[in-house]
């Protein structure tokens, strides 16, 4: 799949970005409406309103913020996903043609396993600790090469992820 990054989250922007549109007459209350009905329990989570969508605050509100992609915490983030991007276009974009999910499990503990078959037969191979836990690895280490996050050990640490491409 193509990487899919929000306004801002290649920085890491905490700035909200909130739908807004110009319609008009009967579309624009139906809009108005549909946003209310559809995200009220998510703001009301919160004590807040759904931000009007047709409201020019509102638009106002979903200006970038631009100089938080200059601060340290933005620059790191910003050279991380540069290069996840640059990885992504070395292993997997010259093995898309014809690539197809394999399987991917999810276990109560927080590890997530995943496989795709490429186009040219490699495997390209995921394992995750999705919690706060270091987890014990559960299976043999997959084979392939490394691209990400290096060799998994017995344990995985907390909020770690591990990409290998081969065999």
């Amino acid at each position: 799949m193509i990487p899919m990054l929000f306004m801002g989250e290649e920085w890491g922007s905490k700035a909200p970005f909130p739908f807004f549109c110009g319609f008009e007459g009967e579309l624009a209350e139906a809009v108005r409406r549909g946003r209310r009905e559809e995200y009220g329990w998510a703001y009301a989570k919160y004590g807040a309103e759904v931000p009007d969508p047709l409201d020019p605050a509102t638009f106002q509100s979903a200006i970038l913020d631009w100089p938080s992609c200059v601060t340290p915490p933005g620059e790191q983030r910003l050279a991380l996903v540069r290069e996840l991007l640059a990885i992504r276009q070395r292993e997997i974009v010259p093995r898309l043609a014809g690539a197809a999910f394999g399987d991917a499990n999810a276990h109560d503990n927080g590890l997530l396993t995943a496989h795709w078959r490429m186009g040219e037969g490699t495997r390209l191979h995921l394992t995750a600790n999705l919690s706060p836990a270091d987890i014990a690895r559960q299976a043999p280490q997959t084979p392939g090469t490394p691209i990400w996050g290096g060799e998994a050990g017995e344990h995985l640490p907390p909020w770690s992820v591990f990409w290998r491409i081969g065999a």
